[in-house]
């Protein structure tokens, strides 16, 4: 009896057993599948953004501006269009003709790459785009490599794929770029390339089912968001991401970074937050940063840090408010301009300046303590539309600060040309006197090395005197070019001398009325002089060649050469004649004359009849 109690016992506890193992299977097995279901449903740890078109519902299309924004915006990979320019230049263009992209017409592979750098590719989708230019493709894969992005091309000029992949290994980026994956040319000369194999593009109400199935066959999933009705629509890209999809394609990068759990915003949030505190260096970087981006309203933070002490963080702030697009109230400026800061005042008016705003705005200023506040100003007040009186830029011109002295000639010139050029001739020679007293000092003494305090000096007149000449230039009257040829022909060896290089530089387009003032510095003893002169005559261009033939025959032996050379490189037929007489007159220079002639006859014009009008017979009178 004992026994069989004992038995029963132990088949009780088999039995038990049994079924505790069964139970706890079925549980783990019910785990394991709520854990994969689970995991097919749930969206990878990272979703890819794809970019179509570049950011083409925020910046123009296909500009390296463009493609800055998408990778700003968060995109992995972003997709462009390619095409080759009549004379072989691959540039990012989608639909080859030049109707809406630009301010031109015709074709971009009938069109010369010079020719599309004139266009205008960014005012046909608003005025705030005016001026962006067409993008080439070997500046977008350098752009892709700094912002490590991925590019899948679309190569619209049928037979280009050798020269992309040529631009693709010289820029190292066969890593980085998705090729079409519709091309045998592709398949043909690269075996290996990424063509997105390995993905599965869907439609905007993928389920996750779907998604599933498609990983279960070892495939990415891209749902699709552009060109087809569902470009904004946010929640079917969250719903898409909620059904585990590895990446989504979309015109609107904004709306993608959304959904795909990276928001534009918090990007911005830590960019500001890093801007408002911490190292100088940090804190621009982010103001710049923050400036690159497009439709965020960020004005009252970048007004805010205009006003800040550190005039670099100062800078950065104005330089973003300039940047930014569409431009800015100037009411924005109104605190800066009156802020005790003068970094502040000084950048403020900066970029008043380069907004082109009202002189009236900045009249003001033209009364402030700190030199560098008044530099900015006149500087600014130089590109300002408006009336700005006189007396006030006048008494600044001479003012006890050197560094005040040259923007206040610009801004003279600008706003006064009757009375500028004869105040600006005055004022630079007195500069000039002043610098060489210093250079004669330094000569007196041997030459020794300057000590720092010396070289500010000399680097004060120097950067003054360049302002001056640049306001000369501005002024076309006699009075300027006589003071910009007595800059440019001076022969004194000085602390002033770079004059003479920007002054020569300016009578290119002035010497052809006069000519006589070049011709005497041709024959200067200083060597430097007689170059200045010499090229100056080179650029003149034809206007000039009478004179120099001319004055050949009874030049000296040395302005005789220098005639000779200009006479040379402008390709002067006319001097032909002149020459081959002077060959049989002047044995010494008779290997000169006889290189001059060559080179005059290799750039002279090849008449060819063209083989169309030689065709078409010439007009016929009637008997």
């Amino acid at each position: 009896m004992r026994d069989d109690k004992q038995n029963s016992k132990s088949a009780l506890h088999e039995t038990l057993i049994h079924d505790t193992a069964i139970l706890f299977a079925g549980t783990i097995v019910l785990l394991l599948l709520l854990l994969a279901g689970s995991a097919l449903a749930s969206p990878p740890s990272r979703v890819d953004l794809y970019c179509h078109r570049t950011a083409n519902q925020d910046v123009p299309e296909n500009t390296l501006a463009s493609l800055d924004q998408a990778a700003l915006l968060g995109c992995d990979a972003v997709e462009l269009d390619i095409r080759r320019t009549l004379d072989g230049t691959l540039v990012l263009n989608h639909d080859g003709f030049l109707e809406r992209l630009t301010d031109g017409i015709g074709e971009v592979e009938q069109t010369y790459y010079a020719d599309l750098q004139l266009r205008d590719f960014g005012a046909w989708m608003s005025p705030r785009f005016a001026g962006l230019h067409i993008a080439t493709f070997e500046d977008a894969l350098r752009l892709a490599r700094k912002r490590h992005i991925q590019l899948m091309l679309d190569i619209k000029t049928p037979g280009l794929v050798p020269e992309v992949l040529t631009a693709v290994r010289a820029e190292n980026m066969l890593d980085q770029v998705r090729w079409p994956p519709d091309s045998d040319e592709v398949k043909r000369l690269i075996p290996k390339a990424n063509i997105g194999t390995g993905e599965s593009w869907v439609s905007f109400n993928v389920t996750g089912d779907e998604v599933a199935r498609l990983h279960a066959a070892g495939k990415r999933v891209i749902a699709s968001f552009s060109a087809n009705g569902h470009e904004l629509d946010l929640p079917a890209m969250q719903s898409a991401v909620r059904a585990g999809v590895d990446g989504i394609d979309v015109d609107y990068p904004r709306l993608g970074a959304d959904a795909v759990g990276r928001p534009v915003e918090q990007r911005l949030a830590q960019l500001i937050r890093q801007a408002n505190s911490g190292p100088a260096a940090n804190r621009t970087q982010a103001i710049l940063t923050l400036a690159r981006y497009s439709g965020f309203y960020l004005t009252p933070h970048f007004s805010c840090w205009l006003s800040n002490s550190d005039d670099h963080v100062s800078r950065a702030a104005a330089i973003a408010l300039v940047t930014s697009r569409p431009q800015p109230d100037l009411a924005v400026f109104t605190t800066a301009l009156t802020s005790p800061n003068p970094s502040a005042r000084a950048n403020a008016a900066w970029a008043l300046g380069e907004l082109r705003a009202p002189t009236s705005t900045l009249i003001p200023l033209l009364h402030d303590s700190d030199p560098h506040v008044l530099a900015e100003t006149l500087l600014a007040l130089s590109r300002m539309p408006g009336n700005v009186p006189a007396q006030p830029l006048l008494d600044l011109l001479t003012h006890a600060e050197i560094s005040v002295r040259g923007p206040a000639s610009l801004a003279l010139a600008a706003h006064h040309r009757g009375i500028a050029a004869r105040a600006i001739e005055i004022q630079l020679n007195s500069e000039v006197k002043l610098a060489r007293v210093h250079y004669n000092r330094w000569a007196a003494q041997g030459k020794p090395k300057l000590a720092q305090s010396e070289i500010d000096i000399i680097v004060g007149y120097y950067r003054c005197q360049m302002k001056m000449v640049q306001a000369l230039a501005l002024l076309r009257d006699p009075i300027a070019t006589r003071a910009l040829e007595a800059e440019a022909f001076r022969p004194d060896l000085d602390f002033s001398q770079m004059n003479g290089v920007v002054a020569a530089f300016q009578l290119w387009d002035r010497v052809a009325a006069d000519s006589s003032p070049a011709l005497a510095a041709l024959s200067s003893a200083e060597s430097v002089t007689a170059n200045h002169a010499e090229w100056t005559l080179l650029h003149a261009g034809p206007a000039v060649l009478p004179a120099i033939r001319t004055a050949l025959p009874n030049a000296t032996p040395a302005t005789r050469q220098r005639l000779i050379r200009i006479l040379a490189f402008s390709a002067d037929p006319a001097a032909l004649p002149i020459l081959k007489s002077l060959e049989q007159t002047d044995p010494i220079d008779r290997d000169l004359i006889a290189w001059a002639m060559d080179k005059i006859d290799t750039l002279q014009p090849q008449v060819t009849p063209d083989p169309i009008t030689a065709r078409i017979p010439g007009p016929t009178s009637r008997k």
